[in-house]
């Protein structure tokens, strides 16, 4: 009686990994692996190192790479493939998931010199149309969590067998990663590890138990020292049992087949299950960011394909399918300012490229588009050097400003939405109401603080236009103009009805927008109030460097961004960082201003984490208007090289 025990360890930082972690996680988790497997070259283990880590190797650990490479050769570890960019295939397009596949396989075998033959699931999410894709990419196998075959009706004894499984006449074998013992090792002792591979023994070896989890294990979610002295006696425990045979996916193949035909449903491990509600797409329904995100990548990828853009522009697009910033589970994920970034800066990047000569240097174009799939129409204004996207039927907001000039691909509005996660419920968390982005209307109550509007207090906003639909129109100049009539409720039985003009001008030569908003009284009485817009802005996060962002306020009052500022007579933000351009928010009156940092809260490996996530600007006008008076005031935002 034996059991054969196929170990296999997943190596990953994400595109966009600021450089200080990408050192630490070398050092203590990656370096520690390569002298335990350097130790251990005779035993038969699977590794998977993911594109994004190998791309960043090439770039920034050449030596570390090329200590691979040698380990390879002489040693009889299987390695793995996986996707070009680590990106979940479900939720990029069809035409992409063969590339993806395709340039991944590619990749290890230019890097690492050896060829695949399995291929490792990013996140392990798994879709019933994929067997045909992978196949054509030249893949063998597959690894898929034991949650998706006991979803398809299989038994326990099932899931420790290899299978066969098709779409559309594609076919692909497929093994299953026991979830059990992924919770033992490396946490428990070595008895309770090696109880539970002996009670999975068989006659010939035939049923096997598959350990598949995260390198960084050891060594980052677990002290270095612990970790090392862990995995070396383990190794050194397993080795004198004679009924453990230690195999790789393909020698488990070769010697034992597989037992038949199974079709498996969508996917993944048991905690992304629970995360995306059962299905990895909703995560692009529960975050707006998310799926601000996946609708960039799919309007810039109609762009590349009408453009016949060149292999460098599709290069730059699929790193921005890396999966990392599109969800939110045990780790930051979305809500991790520097990959969202990554992302945008790759789509931008890609977009800049395909276009060209596409643009004059002042040239500007209009398109109307549902951009974010929700059935209303977006706005977006577009030129050589940025691309504004205004949301009409959510406030008239700019949701999307785009820097396209070369080198300082960033979007201004790469910010992010609080919203009421499952571990906050209880802490007094108070979520965001509106999404966090630009030229959003308020009327306050008097004597509102800028605490109540950095924190969510119920019922500060006494109008209807946070989130009113505007009407719009475009102009023969390519200016939009946006109206709403709206009230101010603080008198219910008699609210006071306002109109609010926007006037949104993109100004390619100096790099910057110009918003001109117009308050009118539409009443025959007096209205005392306060107009205020609220503008979001996301300094550019330094990835060389831990040093954070600083703002300054009318060229004098120096802040740090975790600080607030209340200024009574102010009309100029200026925004540096260590890696950017300074960003300028100005506006053509002074008048009371808040900033503050917008921080997230979110679950992380090491506990809850306070994230900030980017810089809220409120221009307030405390305002008599007359009956039937208006009052104007200009907003700019722009950079400066």
């Amino acid at each position: 009686m034996k059991t054969t025990f196929i170990f296999t360890i997943h190596f990953h930082q994400p595109v966009g990994q600021v450089k200080w972690v990408l050192d630490r996680v070398n050092e203590n988790s990656y370096k520690t692996l390569m002298r335990i497997l350097e130790e251990n070259k005779d035993i038969p283990l699977t590794l998977h190192f993911s594109g994004p880590l190998l791309m960043q190797w090439r770039e920034y650990y050449p030596d570390l790479l090329e200590r691979t490479r040698k380990l390879l050769e002489n040693s009889q570890f299987e390695v793995m493939g996986g996707t070009f960019s680590e990106s979940i295939l479900t939720i990029i397009p069809w035409e992409d998931r063969l590339d993806q596949l395709v340039k991944g396989r590619r990749l290890v075998e230019e890097l690492l010199g050896v060829t695949p033959r399995g291929l490792w699931l990013p996140e392990r999410v798994w879709d019933p149309t994929l067997p045909l894709l992978i196949e054509k990419a030249g893949y063998d196998y597959v690894l898929v969590d034991d949650t998706v075959g006991y979803k398809a009706g299989l038994w326990e004894g099932d899931i420790h067998r290899a299978w066969i499984t098709e779409y559309s006449g594609g076919k692909i074998n497929v093994l299953f990663i026991d979830a059990n013992i992924r919770y033992l090792l490396p946490w428990r002792s070595y008895d309770e590890v090696i109880g539970y591979l002996w009670r999975r023994r068989s006659p010939r070896g035939e049923n096997y138990v598959l350990w598949g989890s995260d390198a960084e294990k050891f060594g980052e979610w677990w002290d270095k020292d612990q970790a090392e002295q862990w995995l070396r006696g383990f190794f050194e425990k397993i080795r004198g049992i004679e009924w453990l045979q230690i195999e790789t996916p393909t020698s488990y193949l070769r010697k034992h087949g597989v037992v038949g035909l199974v079709y498996l449903p969508p996917g993944s491990y048991d905690k992304m299950m629970e995360w995306s509600g059962g299905y990895f797409p909703i995560f692009l329904r529960k975050y707006v960011e998310s799926n601000n995100m996946h609708k960039k990548m799919l309007y810039v990828r109609s762009k590349l394909k009408s453009m016949k853009a060149n292999s460098r522009a599709w290069e730059e697009y699929y790193k921005a399918q890396c999966n990392d910033a599109y969800w939110h589970g045990l780790f930051g994920g979305v809500y991790i300012p520097v990959l969202r970034q990554t992302v945008y800066e790759h789509l931008i990047r890609a977009e800049r490229i395909a276009e060209g000569d596409t643009f004059g240097d002042n040239e500007v174009i209009v398109r109307e588009i549902d951009f974010d799939y929700d059935g209303r129409l977006e706005v977006l204004v577009e030129s050589k050097t940025l691309n504004a996207y205004i949301k009409p039927s959510d406030g008239g907001t700019l949701f999307e400003l785009d820097v396209k000039v070369e080198g300082l691909e960033h979007n201004l509005l790469n910010t992010m939405t609080r919203i009421m996660e499952p571990y906050l419920e209880g802490t007094g968390f108070r979520p965001d109401w509106y999404r966090r982005v630009s030229f959003r209307e308020h009327l306050w109550k008097h004597n509102t603080s800028i605490d109540d509007w950095v924190n969510n207090t119920p019922f500060i906003d006494v109008s209807d236009f946070a989130l009113a639909e505007y009407i719009y129109m475009i102009k023969p100049d390519n200016t939009i103009r946006l109206v709403f009539t709206g009230r101010d409720w603080r008198n219910r039985e008699n609210p006071k009805r306002i109109m609010v003009e926007k006037t949104y001008t993109l100004k390619p030569r100096e790099k910057s927008i110009i918003v001109n908003i117009k308050w009118r009284n539409m009443e025959d009485e007096e209205l005392d109030t306060v107009l205020s817009e609220e503008l979001t802005i996301a300094p550019k996060h330094p990835v060389k460097t831990p040093i954070m962002p600083r703002y300054i306020v009318d060229d004098e009052y120096v802040k740090q961004v975790l600080e607030k500022h209340v200024s009574p007579w102010s009309y100029k933000v200026v925004i540096e960082s260590p890696e950017y351009p300074r960003i300028i928010v100005e506006q053509d009156k002074r008048s009371q201003l808040w900033v503050a940092p917008i921080n997230s809260y979110s679950r992380t490996e090491k506990g809850l984490k306070e994230m900030f996530q980017a810089i809220g600007i409120v221009f307030n006008h405390p305002i008599t208007l007359k009956p039937r008076e208006t009052f104007t005031t200009k907003i700019r935002i722009g950079i400066e090289e």
